[in-house]
C-alpha cells in the first residue's frame, strides 16, 4: 500500500507542476496581476525598505506567511480533485 501512496504522491506532484505551468502560460487574469506585481515591484520595495528593519522583517514574513497560506490550500484542493475523480470513476463503474 506504501508503494501505491508512493506512486500516486509522485503522479500528483508531477501532474501539479505540469498544470501550474499550463496555467500560468495560459490564464490570462494570472499573466495580468503577474505584470502588476513586476510592473509595481520597485515601489514595493521602495515602501518596504522605508520602513524600519523590524516593521519591514515583519511585512516580509507577513506576505510570505500569506502566500504559503495561498499555496497550501490551492495543492490540497487540487489533490482533493484527483481524489473526487478517482470516487467519481468508481461509482460510473469505470474503475
Amino acid at each position: 500500500m506504501s508503494d501505491i501512496i508512493d506512486h500516486f504522491n509522485n503522479f500528483a506532484v508531477h501532474m501539479l507542476k505540469t498544470t501550474y505551468n499550463d496555467f500560468i502560460n495560459t490564464d490570462l487574469e494570472y499573466q495580468e496581476l503577474d505584470c502588476y506585481l513586476d510592473n509595481n515591484r520597485q515601489k514595493f520595495d521602495t515602501i518596504i525598505n522605508s520602513l524600519n528593519e523590524d516593521d519591514r522583517e515583519f511585512a516580509k514574513e507577513y506576505i510570505t506567511k500569506q502566500s504559503d497560506k495561498l499555496v497550501c490550500a490551492n495543492q490540497c484542493l487540487y489533490l482533493a480533485s484527483y481524489k473526487d475523480c478517482i470516487k467519481l470513476l468508481k461509482l460510473l463503474g469505470a474503475i
